[in-house]
């Protein structure tokens, strides 16, 4: 049972001091990311939790995307879960969907890990396993893999944060589910159509997708470390464990950076152009 409260100084929110050093610690890796515009900075996310094997990646002209096809599909669905999820006026839902819809979303991550292996297959012996692999497929399985993740994540991060979550699940029925399947459909659109000025845009979105992801991931830390479990009410509580939440993303994204740049130089452990 959840401690009495007398008011809100007694809410197990994170320090000012804490706050402080992480909106520090944000602006500094912001600051170094950006040494080589925001295109380097995006590029770094993409570093640290990517392979970003140009043959792999989608290239708009003269211009890679920081993540692989694969991993731009999966944070672009992630990010258009979280997005519909407020257009429903559900970002609090905190109920799995029904049966069919969770066997659905479980096949999104079959299709996305055994294409997966059938890529990884393909690059270790250069001979196609059971098909050969292709940028759009890995598209396609990494967006429904994103989709299913998000509508995962969001019941599991709304159950353990907020102190009332909604008791809706994100996803009420397959209508949802379709309408979500159709912002994927455009996204996979936008991305195979190689047009010039979509770069930008989509490279942002599937970037944010990934430090938004790390982000959660680290206010979930945050609310562990606190005993801040369930006692979160506002989107204003929510905002002062976000800036832990992205402090915790940066030291991530940054120690990955260093150990791969790491590896590379003192190994020679380099995936292929």
């Amino acid at each position: 049972m959840l401690p009495a409260m007398n008011g809100r100084s007694q809410r197990p929110l994170p320090p000012r001091w804490l706050l402080l050093l992480s909106g520090l610690m944000v602006a500094a890796g912001v600051a170094m990311g950006l040494r080589h515009g925001p295109l380097g900075l995006m590029h770094s996310v993409g570093y640290a939790i990517c392979h970003q094997i140009t043959v792999r990646t989608y290239v708009f002209g003269d211009l890679v995307m920081p993540l692989c096809a694969r991993c731009s599909g999966q944070y672009l669905g992630a990010m258009a879960g979280f997005a519909m999820a407020f257009v429903w006026r559900r970002p609090r839902a905190s109920q799995l969907p029904s049966r069919g819809i969770l066997i659905t979303l479980a096949l999104f991550l079959a299709a996305w890990a055994f294409d997966g292996v059938n890529s990884y297959i393909y690059l270790l012996t250069q001979e196609p396993f059971i098909y050969t692999p292709h940028n759009l497929l890995r598209l396609i399985t990494g967006m429904l893999q994103g989709v299913a993740v998000s509508m995962f994540f969001l019941p599991f991060f709304n159950q353990v944060f907020w102190r009332d979550p909604d008791p809706r699940p994100v996803l009420r029925d397959w209508r949802d589910l379709g309408a979500l399947l159709l912002v994927g459909a455009f996204l996979i659109l936008a991305v195979n159509s190689y047009w010039p000025p979509l770069f930008y845009p989509l490279a942002l979105i599937s970037s944010l997708g990934a430090f938004l992801l790390l982000s959660l991931a680290g206010v979930l830390v945050m609310v562990m470390l606190l005993r801040a479990e369930n006692w979160a009410q506002t989107w204003g509580d929510f905002l002062r464990f976000l800036l832990p939440g992205m402090a915790f993303a940066v030291l991530l994204i940054a120690g990955m950076d260093a150990l791969r740049a790491w590896g590379e130089a003192a190994w020679g452990l380099r995936f292929p152009e």
